[in-house]
């Protein structure tokens, strides 16, 4: 065999390597078809938001829906970190995000055709955050307010908010914010302890219950244990009842016992409180604690030292 017919074998050969990408590529489509066209994961099936299923509180009024191309949000900022946002370009945060699959549009068998998604109903009530948030005492901060007998989060303020259906605007305001409007100071939060650390066992935290969907762990920071609303509200849940916090809708009821001892809390006419100021170099914030069974306010104010105004804040929202 001379060099000219070496030459072409060659040719051939690397023809048919060149060919064997392509074909590859044809026989996947073909025999893959169903699962690419209904991967959630396919970067091609953009979701219609049309599509995207609706967001309600306990009592089924609307907190996110779709009217075409757009997501809306019809209580504006009040329950802003409840829902979170909708984004294509700046993706999903709150329950947008905690629960995008049950959310998201359900594609059919041919990946072409589609059905809506499916409903989200939160434990939120929302005359209650209107409450909550009517005697809320600061402009940063958060506060929490738990039925014990259900374990459900009825209403849950963060100061500052933001408006979910101006994200894309708004964006990069906010991302430069010093006062984080971004952040869910209930469950994200993290305060120092001040006296609950020393009074309470707080390694028996799990890291996040299923059923809540933000949590951070307690961190400690320079001889300090910092903690959010949410871990103190969970302790005083399990205290008395096996139920898990969360921020879904349920019927079921296991009424609460309460223990035997409550340390720090402070027996008083209307049942439970407490309250302190607590400081970790130039943070200071007040503590406030009110527990009328089976409500339970839990609410943190930054920049502050007005204990009484904190606690008669916690009270006014049960």
């Amino acid at each position: 065999m001379n060099f000219d017919d070496r030459l072409v074998r060659v040719k051939w050969v690397f023809l048919l390597l060149l060919l064997v990408v392509p074909l590859r590529l044809v026989a996947l489509q073909l025999g893959w078809r169903q699962q690419l066209n209904t991967d959630p994961h396919n970067s091609r099936l953009l979701e219609k938001v049309a599509f995207r299923g609706r967001v309600l509180d306990r009592h089924g009024q609307l907190l996110a829906y779709s009217r075409g191309n757009h997501r809306i949000y019809p209580q504006g900022s009040l329950p802003s970190h409840w829902t979170g946002f909708y984004s294509v370009d700046r993706g999903v945060g709150g329950a947008e995000r905690w629960k995008n699959e049950l959310l998201r549009e359900r594609r059919e068998e041919n990946g072409v055709t589609s059905r809506p998604g499916h409903e989200l109903r939160l434990s939120l009530d929302l005359p209650r955050q209107r409450s909550l948030e009517r005697v809320f005492p600061a402009e940063q901060g958060a506060a929490l307010l738990v039925d014990l007998d259900r374990g459900q989060v009825l209403a849950a303020i963060s100061k500052p908010d933001f408006q979910p259906a101006r994200v894309g605007a708004d964006w990069r305001t906010w991302q430069h914010d010093e006062r984080a409007p971004l952040l869910n100071r209930p469950f994200l939060g993290l305060y120092p302890a001040g006296p609950l650390a020393r009074a309470w066992s707080w390694k028996q935290l799990p890291r996040r219950p299923v059923s809540l969907m933000d949590w951070t762990s307690p961190q400690p920071v320079k001889g300090q244990l910092l903690i959010s609303p949410g871990q103190v509200a969970y302790y005083l849940l399990k205290s008395g009842s096996e139920l898990p916090l969360s921020q879904l809708f349920s019927e079921h009821v296991q009424p609460w016992r309460r223990p035997p001892e409550l340390a720090p809390l402070q027996k008083c006419a209307q049942g439970w409180q407490w309250s302190c100021v607590a400081r970790l170099e130039q943070q200071v914030v007040t503590w406030a604690v009110a527990l009328k069974p089976p409500y339970l306010v839990v609410l943190v104010w930054e920049n502050s030292d007005q204990e009484k105004a904190a606690l008669r804040a916690a009270w006014k929202s049960i």
